[in-house]
């Protein structure tokens, strides 16, 4: 399960950037290299340049070591290097000075659902939504979903799923999961609905492979053959497209 992370950078300048508790505060210089830095990493951390985050983002917190979204970048940047301990400390920091930053409270919580910590991340999900400033609310909508499939909750899940489709329905991933969660539930005609949802936007291995499955449920060879052949197409060395193939060989693609 994948959660949707988001960094938010504030503009230069702003009353977002702010010295320390009980330090000078910061004067206009200073502001804007940290807003600068933290800038620089969120780009190096979006390109993968790991390394080069961490050194940016780490010039902006010896400025200001409470700054919200440099503390929210680092804690990513963390993550992706597996070090959890560093992560866990630079999303607590970033949230002790900025309780209602709903980017750190949504991006906290997807690090806990996926250390399963799930009541702690799905309270880190409702303090989010709870934010009224917070600008990407089908974020959370969709990581509360992703983690109450966890618990399980499928309703509940189903229920957030929906909401994050109706917040941004240009958003693909909702989809996914709700037709994962109906053809789980054996519910094939609404998880083809589902499906089809999804791929008119977007592509994924794993979207794909779910594609075949629910076209060889359905009877439906038109959905088994494109996404089969889109599979094969572009990802074919991915674990799903090698299971088509072990299909394809032994005659039942088609549900032969």
């Amino acid at each position: 399960m994948r959660f949707r992370r988001a960094v938010i950078v504030a503009v230069i300048g702003g009353a977002l950037l702010s010295g320390c508790a009980g330090s000078p505060p910061l004067t206009a210089r200073q502001m804007r290299l940290v807003g600068l830095r933290t800038a620089l990493g969120v780009a190096y951390l979006r390109q993968g340049q790991l390394g080069l985050a961490r050194h940016e983002l780490q010039m902006a917190l010896s400025t200001d070591a409470h700054n919200a979204n440099a503390n929210n970048a680092m804690g990513l940047v963390e993550e992706r290097l597996g070090e959890s301990g560093k992560a866990r400390h630079y999303f607590r920091t970033g949230l002790k000075h900025h309780p209602h930053d709903g980017s750190l409270q949504n991006n906290y919580g997807a690090f806990l659902c996926s250390h399963g910590e799930i009541k702690a991340a799905l309270r880190h999900f409702h303090a989010a939504l709870a934010s009224p400033l917070y600008p990407t609310p089908q974020l959370a909508d969709e990581n509360m979903g992703i983690c109450l499939l966890k618990v399980p909750d499928l309703p509940q899940a189903v229920h957030y799923f929906h909401r994050a489709q109706a917040l941004a329905p240009a958003m693909a991933e909702p989809f996914y999961y709700l037709a994962k969660v109906h053809y789980e539930q054996h519910h094939d005609r609404a998880a083809r609905a589902d499906i089809r949802r999804y791929l008119h936007t977007a592509r994924s291995a794993r979207a794909l492979a779910l594609g075949v499955r629910i076209g060889r449920a359905t009877h439906d060879t038109h959905l088994v053959r494109y996404c089969a052949t889109r599979l094969l197409a572009g990802f074919a060395k991915t674990p799903e497209a090698h299971w088509v193939e072990r299909l394809q060989r032994e005659g039942k693609l088609l549900g032969n």
